[in-house]
């Protein structure tokens, strides 16, 4: 949103309503798992398995997953392969 608002690809106006609505949405749909510090040490972990291909940010949220019990929904098709080879569930989208 940032990036479009100081490129004026949408407005203040613009961005202060998706905002809101993205708001709603994460407050009436998902869970918001809080991260520890073992999820960054499980993580380092999954992204040290080079041939996974996972960035940091992958390794990250397969750990929180993980720790949850949780299943990975994604458009990530390498972090939705990469999952299952670590024991966590995925869901590629579209």
């Amino acid at each position: 949103m940032a990036i479009k608002l100081r490129t004026a690809q949408i407005t203040l106006e613009q961005r202060a309503t998706a905002m809101a609505l993205f708001n709603r949405l994460v407050a009436e749909s998902f869970s918001v798992l809080a991260v520890a510090g073992g999820h960054f040490r499980a993580a380092a972990h999954f992204i040290d398995q080079h041939a996974l291909g996972l960035r940091a940010g992958d390794g990250l949220h397969l750990a929180v997953a993980s720790d949850h019990g949780a299943t990975v929904y994604t458009l990530d098709k390498r972090l939705a392969d990469a999952g299952p080879t670590l024991g966590v569930p995925t869901h590629l989208l579209a």
